[in-house]
């Protein structure tokens, strides 16, 4: 059986397997009851919204996500911290085995309405910031790097995952009917134009953009929640 590639919010693997050794490897070298911060909570967090229950596991709204023990001392598990103060676990198998949820569906079609949008402000920044060699600094590491090299990322908190998340929610949208019209390998789009639009605006209103080197590097740290800066660039 070909292994099918997988995409959770903004990120995508080849397959299955690649996705759980990336979360593995998360979950094992974080510190117990450390909460996750920059490109680790961006990816986690990804892994929640994808899990078929995630309107319950996320509750009245995260405050924080972390890694503790399970059911015994040796079973590590992510947790997420709910503004209330309430604690709940998820698996990656779950997250990532399980029948994709109606969030995963709406977010892919999410992604396909500003994908015009995201490489303009890719193509624009280069045009704007480039050297002689056609190289920029990523905005992380200050390393240079090229066009294909580089990658927009949607800084935390208001990741890809989140942006949709939130955007569903403000307007109190229920994802089982929504709308879809299914065209190649690329995923679900919405039927309805005026949603498009929609979100086209709320992403351009929300969305706080970086250029930074492969949308996969798991030292994202400068992703911290920190204040806005004159770094992050709207659309």
């Amino acid at each position: 059986m070909v292994s099918k590639p997988v995409t959770l919010g903004e990120y995508n693997f080849t397959t299955k397997k690649e996705a759980k050794k990336l979360y593995s490897k998360i979950l094992n070298e974080t510190d117990l009851e450390h909460d996750l911060e920059g490109g680790n909570y961006d990816y986690v967090m990804a892994l929640l919204l994808n899990h078929p229950c995630a309107d319950e596991k996320i509750g009245c709204g995260v405050e924080a996500i972390r890694v503790s023990t399970g059911y015994t001392a040796l079973n590590r598990c992510f947790h997420v911290v709910r503004t209330d103060g309430t604690v709940d676990n998820f698996s990656i198998s779950k997250c990532i085995d399980g029948e994709h949820s109606e969030f995963h569906k709406f977010c892919i079609a999410c992604r396909r309405a500003v994908e015009a949008d995201v490489r303009s402000y890719k193509r624009k920044y280069f045009e704007k910031n480039s050297d002689e060699n056609g190289m920029v600094k990523c905005q992380s590491t200050c390393q240079l790097i090229s066009f294909d090299e580089a990658h927009v990322d949607h800084r935390e908190p208001f990741t890809f995952s989140a942006l949709a998340y939130f955007f569903h929610k403000s307007l109190g949208m229920d994802l089982c009917s929504v709308q879809y019209a299914t065209k190649g390998k690329y995923g679900n789009e919405f039927s309805d134009v005026t949603l498009i639009e929609l979100f086209q605006k709320w992403h351009e209103e929300n969305a706080k953009l970086r250029i930074v080197h492969g949308k996969e590097n798991l030292s994202k740290s400068y992703l911290g929640r920190v204040k806005e800066t004159k770094a992050d660039g709207r659309l």
